[in-house]
């Protein structure tokens, strides 16, 4: 598997319009990725894990979550998941709901429409990715499914009618760092940053000095630069990339632990068990067992 987060090529045009689908658990697009467009994205079934940036918490039916352009994210679920309600076996039908949507399109509606403004603010919220309340999801699913079948004007008074109720929830939570800061005096500097953490951080011998030589900064400037924007030193956010892969492997794959740690960029198991520690509060044997069992991690991770 691998340990990077994937482009997602979108081969929908979304200048003018919006994508609606659904798919099952596992697809070609479930795994750890991040595409320009937004995106709405909904759990109809299943529990597991969800990853955000560097962001990491649990997810069950009803999780409803908005994504901002090139935020890697992933929803794994877990052994115990396949047999909430249903006996799935090997294939989860249906269990994603997808609203896509280019940074363009928005752009469009909130220029040239007043009653836009809520969903500018959303865009702008989004670039750390936004968790919705349980009440706001029990509107928004049904509407999504419907999207996914409509076509023509409907579709488009649906969209804003889900944007107005999203723009409502005063229960919302945000979940990574911000990955585009909208005041960063170098928007572009920044996205080759992330870019090549993105390409990377699986490597062992992968370091930030490496990173800040390639865009010909000083390491004290580049590490100032990272923390102003991404409110974390470089190798914290190494290591949340690294982790996060980690708990993927540990869920959906039989190897072993070793094989885990240096898949995902550590070159001793001790540190690997350290940091695992650290972020998740579990070990990752203890972390796999309880994933297995159907048990449910109490620890929610935020950058910091």
């Amino acid at each position: 598997m691998l340990s990077k987060p994937i482009r997602e090529l979108i081969a929908t045009p979304l200048d003018r319009g919006i994508r609606a689908y659904q798919h099952g658990y596992p697809s070609d697009v479930t795994i750890w990725h991040y595409h320009p467009e937004y995106e709405l994205h909904a759990i109809r079934r299943s529990s597991g894990l969800f990853y955000v940036g560097t962001y990491c918490g649990s997810f069950k039916p009803g999780n409803l979550v908005l994504t901002g352009p090139n935020l890697p994210h992933m929803w794994v679920t877990d052994r115990s998941g396949y047999d909430e309600g249903e006996t799935f076996g090997d294939f989860i039908p249906d269990r994603d709901l997808v609203i896509q949507f280019s940074g363009e399109f928005a752009g469009n509606c909130v220029e040239h429409f007043g009653d836009c403004a809520p969903l500018s603010d959303l865009m702008t919220l989004s670039t750390a990715g936004l968790v919705f309340s349980e009440e706001t999801s029990r509107l928004v699913l049904p509407l999504m499914e419907e999207l996914t079948q409509q076509n023509g004007p409907r579709r488009l008074s649906i969209f804003f009618e889900i944007i107005d109720l999203l723009a409502l929830d005063k229960d919302r939570q945000s979940l990574s760092v911000e990955w585009h800061i909208p005041r960063c005096q170098n928007p572009r500097r920044l996205d080759n940053i992330l870019g090549l953490i993105a390409a990377n951080h699986d490597r062992s011998d992968f370091t930030c000095t490496e990173v800040a030589e390639a865009e010909n900064m000083e390491l004290s400037t580049f590490s100032r630069f990272f923390e102003r924007h991404m409110h974390c030193t470089c190798i914290e956010y190494i290591n949340r990339l690294r982790i996060f892969k980690a708990c993927q492997l540990l869920i959906e794959t039989d190897a072993r632990i070793t094989g885990v740690a240096y898949d995902v960029g550590y070159g001793t198991l001790s540190t690997f068990n350290r940091n695992f520690q650290r972020f998740i509060g579990l070990s990752p044997s203890a972390f796999r067992a309880q994933w297995r069992y159907g048990e449910t991690v109490g620890t929610e991770t935020r950058a910091s």
